[in-house]
């Protein structure tokens, strides 16, 4: 589990994430204020997912899981959803990329409940 840090207030922003595999995940996420909150779009390979809510789960890609070998988590301090333009900037928000050992270790959890 990688804590991505690099993110800033600004409404549009692009990254790309190196996975463990040495592939890039290419990751934007925009702010939208009048449905206040962040929504995020993925290309990696073929695989695109666009316009798609952040929200707090320990993987939001959870339901492409068959699909591909790593997960995005998100978690408040606050327990509460990221809806604040600066959340990823201030840590309210923590973004992290998760590998293939961490999207099974969070299958377990859910399994374990």
């Amino acid at each position: 589990m990688r804590l991505i840090t690099s993110f800033t207030a600004d409404p549009t922003q692009s990254i790309s994430l190196v996975l463990d595999d040495g592939s890039k995940v290419n990751f934007t996420m925009r702010y939208i204020s009048n449905q206040v909150g962040w929504f995020y779009s993925i290309e990696y390979g073929s695989f695109v997912v666009n316009n798609r809510r952040i929200v707090t789960s320990p993987n939001m890609l959870r339901a492409f899981r068959g699909i591909i070998n790593f997960g995005i988590g998100v978690s408040t301090a606050d327990g509460y959803e990221p809806i604040y333009i600066d959340d990823f900037s201030n840590g309210r928000a923590s973004f992290y990329l998760l590998n293939e050992a961490d999207v099974l270790a969070v299958e377990q959890a859910i399994k374990d409940r």
